[in-house]
């Protein structure tokens, strides 16, 4: 019983994840959380609740557990479906899209983020923005005659909940270092599950966009650009594939695919491929984005 009431004294959990847990009658010690140092947010409760209510899950490579939403998943807000399916519609319509994916060995990432307490999100978050700092022209907009680069870099991440999907921003990433965008992105991540936490600043002036489809299994996507961005990052699923290691032998790494979409009006090929093969300069070598 000390033990026990030992452990729930040091128990990092969010207010709004404990209310859940406590609802849903769900033991927090049992669980890993995602944020900061182990901390046990909204989203954490949420992905159990997910897991215990299907009766088919699978497990992906490198202990990644995929399981089917719960049905409280699939009765999305009539309203916001109205609403993206306009946004959407228009930017198809009017955005001349091209897609560029890129591999990258995530085996650094993946040694590294539980020994740091972030995720391996928060690294693809990090690298983006550094390679948003040094290709400024990807960091823009489109106003109707010409790109327009953007002075801040505002990540949108594509965060999908029982209402629906919202577009919670990161301002100002360009100022956090690794630690700072895993604390801010995990604090919007868990107010976008809380219907009506979300206010006015915390869903506006995004520059550029990412989208995860890795927890589903998804291997590449290409998303559609929210205008007036020029691009928008989708995330693949890590996978171990076969790859020829430093010594020229096969080896078997985690290997995620990233896709690029990107407006044609602002990018060419050549600016997406520089784009990316930053992002995976940083994702294979991430001992650059710590502390920076």
């Amino acid at each position: 019983m000390a033990k026990k009431e030992q452990s729930r004294k040091n128990l990092k959990i969010s207010a709004a994840a404990q209310k859940l847990a406590a609802e849903l009658g769900i033991d927090p010690d049992s669980l890993q959380g995602s944020g900061v140092q182990g901390r046990i947010l909204l989203v954490d409760i949420k992905k159990c609740r997910a897991v215990a209510s299907v009766t088919s899950t699978s497990d992906t490579a490198y202990g990644q557990k995929v399981s089917l939403p719960d049905v409280a998943t699939r009765n999305k807000s009539i309203k916001i479906r109205q609403l993206l399916a306009k946004k959407m519609e228009q930017a198809w319509l009017t955005i001349p899209h091209f897609y560029v994916t890129i591999s990258v060995d995530m085996t650094d990432v993946v040694g590294l983020h539980h020994d740091l307490g972030v995720t391996i999100n928060d690294f693809i978050l990090a690298a983006t923005s550094r390679a948003l700092s040094e290709h400024p022209w990807v960091n823009a907009s489109w106003d109707g005659e010409q790109g327009v680069e953007c002075e801040d870099i505002n990540i949108a991440i594509a965060t999908a909940t029982d209402r629906g999907l919202f577009y919670p921003v990161l301002s100002r990433c360009n100022s956090l270092g690794l630690l700072e965008l895993s604390e801010q992105a995990h604090t919007l991540i868990e107010k976008a599950m809380v219907e009506g936490a979300l206010v006015e600043r915390d869903i506006s002036g995004a520059t550029f966009t990412i989208t995860n489809m890795g927890m589903f299994g998804v291997e590449s996507l290409g998303a559609i650009i929210t205008p007036p961005q020029a691009a928008v990052l989708s995330v693949g699923s890590i996978k171990g594939e076969v790859v020829v290691d430093g010594q020229g032998e096969p080896a078997v790494a985690p290997v995620m695919r990233l896709t690029l979409s990107a407006d044609h009006r602002v990018l060419d090929g050549a600016d997406a491929a520089e784009f990316l093969d930053t992002i995976k300069c940083y994702l294979e070598a991430p001992v650059m984005l710590i502390d920076c």
